[in-house]
């Protein structure tokens, strides 16, 4: 049984790690497997990780999303207008007719979807389904063959130390492999209340949001979601945190149809004692869970439960971590009484909570997808570049004007560049690039995004930029006739702003 989560604003030091606003090379899926050797399993195996990786591939995707967001949303970011962004994130492929699993803020603000697989074939991808709470989307692509599908792993058997290997696409330049061990079980990173996180220190960067967290036996443990770091590069520091491959498994099944009951939900977060917690406490033991949160109006704070009680059993069963203590209260009939005894202050309290269903289970794509108002508005603000004709012995002045927080500002560019190619065509003047650089009408294709050679003071360098149409009517369209067919889904397709 699995833990629930409601969706918080994230914590500044906690990443979404497909998060990318560097400059990168041209738009191509670049495969670099950056193996680290063979890992040695926990009971003297080795780990194949080539072997593992080379069975798994085929199964994983990357994402490349154009999106419409604020400056304020980005760091060091000056400006508070909307701007176009091409963003980058992974996937996993978990039905043969093209069904894709991956983080809900990969897609979060999507204009466009494209999904790259491991033959680097690319095609557009529509948006299901998406968590309200947990941070999961499903996305569909229509393919002509069955597809291979990732294997998911008991996450439940995980063992701290055990191999773990990360594929993904970091910073967007195509598929990648770090390796390293499962670091910790059931963190919490107070996200939601039901954080059960596996924690590595496999190699996690921005753009590796969706992707495979895998054992030795190429199975799925967890999808790599978030990390912790300390560096104004948001870059890895060995603190990568996945959702756990049962979580994932049972939030895509509850996605896909309402028939499946709902779990129950209290409304807390809760985070395993330390030893140095515990002697806080002034516990005997490290037995139990403390409460970091509980939601107002949520049934743990109807029933008098409040940040710092220590859980240490549900119906007189002794609880022993935060767990035990989730599935114990997922696994509870929705308006059954859950007795609770706690620790406050010293002293012992039995509560009853009446749990009730997890709240908010889809979220509306519209609400998901960026706004059609912000489209309008970053369409019409261009891409922020603004150049003027140079001679030889003045080239540094081609760009002009970069506009603070625009897509050619978070892209790289910068005033006193040269623009010398676009797409591998030499460029001479203004009009050889500009006219390429407004959001203009027609259909989306592949075309419309630009790889520009660009020449600084001490490099020169390939750059991508979106110059198409913007608009998210496409991704708001009825998504194939094959998984509108539950209850859950229809009303995930729906396009208003209303809360459900």
């Amino acid at each position: 049984m699995n833990r629930r989560r409601r969706h918080e604003r994230e914590r500044s030091s906690f990443i979404p790690v497909s998060r990318l606003r560097l400059p990168v090379t041209a738009f191509v899926a670049l495969v670099a497997f950056g193996l680290n050797g063979p890992v040695h399993a926990t009971d003297g195996e080795i780990c194949d990780t080539a072997r593992v990786v080379a069975s798994a591939l085929p199964s994983t995707v990357n994402i490349t999303v154009v999106k419409v967001v604020k400056g304020d949303d980005a760091d060091n970011v000056r400006s508070s207008n909307e701007r176009v962004e091409m963003a980058f994130g992974s996937g996993l492929i978990v039905d043969p007719s093209g069904m894709i699993v991956t983080n809900k803020h990969v897609i979060k603000d999507a204009v466009h979807i494209w999904v790259t697989f491991s033959d680097r074939s690319q095609v557009p991808a529509l948006l299901i389904a998406a968590g309200g709470i947990v941070d999961l989307a499903l996305l569909k692509v229509e393919v002509p063959t069955p597809l291979p599908v990732v294997k998911f792993a008991d996450s439940d058997a995980l063992r701290i130390g055990q191999p773990a290997i990360a594929v993904g696409n970091p910073l967007g330049l195509g598929t990648s492999v770090s390796t390293g061990v499962v670091s910790a079980l059931n963190r919490d990173l107070m996200r939601s209340p039901f954080d059960d996180y596996v924690q590595t220190d496999a190699s996690i960067n921005p753009g590796n949001s969706g992707g495979a967290l895998l054992n030795c036996a190429g199975e799925l443990i967890g999808i790599n979601t978030a990390l912790v770091s300390n560096n104004k590069l948001l870059g890895s520091i060995g603190l990568g945190f996945a959702l756990p491959s049962n979580d994932v498994d049972f939030v895509i099944h509850k996605l896909l149809s309402a028939k499946n009951a709902s779990p129950t939900w209290v409304g807390m977060n809760l985070q395993d004692l330390t030893a140095q917690l515990a002697l806080t406490f002034g516990r005997p033991n490290m037995a139990g869970a403390v409460v970091t949160n509980v939601e107002p109006d949520s049934p743990a704070a109807k029933a008098g439960i409040e940040t710092g009680d220590i859980i240490t059993a549900i119906d007189g069963l002794r609880m022993l971590d935060a767990r035990g203590i989730l599935r114990s209260i997922v696994s509870s009939p929705i308006g059954k009484p859950i007795a609770f005894s706690l620790r406050r202050d010293g002293a012992t309290m039995d509560v009853t909570v009446i749990g009730q269903a997890w709240p908010h289970m889809l979220e509306l794509r519209g609400d998901v997808l960026a706004n059609p108002e912000s489209v309008a508005r970053a369409q019409s603000r261009g891409i922020g570049l603004h150049l003027i004709p140079v001679s030889v012995a003045d080239r540094r002045r081609l760009i002009d004007q970069v506009v603070a927080g625009s897509q050619a500002d978070t892209i790289g560019l910068k005033v006193g560049e040269v623009i010398e190619k676009v797409n591998g065509r030499s460029v001479t003047s203004p009009d050889d690039v500009i006219t390429r650089y407004a959001y203009g009408d027609g259909d989306l294709k592949m075309r419309d995004v630009d790889a520009l050679l660009v020449r600084g003071k001490d490099k020169t360098r390939w750059v991508s930029m979106f110059v198409g149409r913007v608009d998210v009517t496409d991704l708001l369209a009825q998504p194939p006739s094959i998984m509108t067919n539950s209850p859950a889904v229809q009303n995930a397709v729906g396009t208003s702003n209303s809360s459900q």
